[in-house]
């Protein structure tokens, strides 16, 4: 007869085996359970449905660490942030269909999530793809603002895409276009924003934006002086004027004004000394070059250069302008060739 420990040897052995069975069981269930999880994600996120396919991806997930099924937990790991960044694109795409607030909403929302758990496994190449975009969809969102007339949206969303990105220069030209509805009157505020995007366009190489936001400071410049000659504001008309070659130092549509605000003024040597710089920046015909010339006689009609300002008032007999010259040339100097009878 065995002895009682022999038995007692033989019923733990015999326990233990069993329980090792019974685990290796549970192992085996587990492990059917994690696959078939992971697969069913596979074929919803190869479908598109990437909510349905981020879920199962989760619960594959937990079930593989619980089990310490180590293989499974490396495929989800991997597959989970690229997963979401698809979703990511998708709702991107959507945005583009229909371009409004509400998807682009989605879509930073969706990057932002691509972002989260790219950082949870430490995907870099996700993270890096997804914190690139959301600077730019939160620029397209201060655009679609800007465009809805929305400006304090706008501004707002501008701040995010440029806390994101320092250098993103298209964001700050966005800023200085959205300040201007803002404060029309100031112009020193939004000039502020255009010399910033200036700034960095040059240094990141954005000629796009570059030449977007030298324009628009010129051009703004040069409009708000003329009318302010208009208003015979003619002070604040030149130092307005004179700032434009910060920005454009070739500019003849500048030294024309600046001429046309000197006539103005009856100081007839600064005005013929703008309109001949204007006529040797100027590279159209002499039909395009007519309003310069007007402005160039009647300084040299100031300054009783009469010869040299019926030459002028002859070159400026082009479109518009052929009535005043041809006025100017009969009545006013009497030029030879054109004295009315």
């Amino acid at each position: 007869m065995k002895s009682f420990k022999s038995i007692i040897s033989a019923g733990l052995l015999l326990f233990v085996s069993l329980g090792i069975s019974q685990i290796a069981e549970a192992q085996d269930e587990a492990r059917t359970e994690a696959i078939e999880l992971y697969n069913n994600a596979q074929d919803l996120a190869q479908n598109s449905n990437f909510a349905e396919a981020i879920e199962l991806y989760r619960e594959a997930l937990t079930v593989a660490r619980a089990n310490q099924l180590d293989d499974i937990s490396d495929l989800v790991v991997e597959r989970l942030p690229r997963v979401h960044l698809s979703q990511a694109s998708e709702a991107y795409r959507a945005y583009q269909a229909n371009q409004n607030v509400a998807n682009i909403d989605v879509a930073i929302e969706r990057f932002n999530e691509a972002a989260e758990v790219a950082g949870e496994f430490n995907d870099q190449e996700v993270q890096r793809q997804a914190m690139n975009a959301i600077p730019q969809l939160y620029y397209v969102r201060g655009v679609l603002n800007y465009r809805l007339e929305n400006y304090q949206e706008a501004m707002a969303a501008l701040d995010q895409a440029i806390e994101m990105n320092a250098n993103y220069a298209a964001a700050y030209y966005q800023k200085g276009l959205t300040q201007k509805q803002l404060t029309p009157n100031d112009v020193d505020a939004f000039l502020q924003w255009y010399d910033r995007a200036i700034m960095i366009a040059e240094q990141t190489n954005d000629n796009r934006t570059l030449q977007s936001a030298t324009n628009a400071a010129r051009d703004e410049l040069i409009y708000r002086g003329v009318t302010l000659g208009e208003d015979r504001q003619f002070g604040q008309a030149i130092e307005l004027l004179n700032r434009v070659e910060q920005y454009d130092n070739a500019s003849d549509e500048q030294q024309y004004r600046l001429a046309e605000i000197y006539n103005m003024r009856s100081d007839w040597s600064s005005a013929e000394t703008h309109a001949r710089r204007a006529l040797e920046l100027h590279d159209g015909g002499v039909a395009d070059k007519a309003k310069i010339y007007f402005e160039l006689g009647m300084a040299l009609k100031g300054l009783g250069e009469y010869t040299d300002a019926c030459s002028a008032f002859e070159n400026a007999r082009y479109g518009n302008f052929t009535g005043p010259a041809n006025h100017e040339l009969q009545f006013e100097l009497k030029c030879e060739g054109y004295a009315a009878n």
